[in-house]
């Protein structure tokens, strides 16, 4: 069985990899590590909220919920 950490830089690695292209529902992470980690829902959720509670991942809400990097404005950089 992974480690919450596990499934939560899995998660983080996979909705990083494809930022801008592919907009992930959180239902999506959780089929994906089930099928490649064998994380169960519980699990999947957990890893999901740590994720949030961080700031490493937002709840994006155009057209659906969906999971995002933060977004930085313009002047922040």
């Amino acid at each position: 069985m992974p480690s919450m950490e596990e499934i939560a830089d899995a998660m983080f690695k996979m909705v990083e990899a494809d930022a801008g292209k592919v907009r992930y529902k959180p239902r999506d992470l959780e089929k994906k590590m089930k099928k490649d980690l064998g994380a169960d829902k519980k699990e999947c959720k957990a890893a999901l909220k740590h994720l949030m509670d961080s700031g490493r991942l937002i709840y994006g809400y155009y057209g659906g919920v969906s999971v995002e990097l933060p977004h930085t404005e313009g002047s922040a950089k």
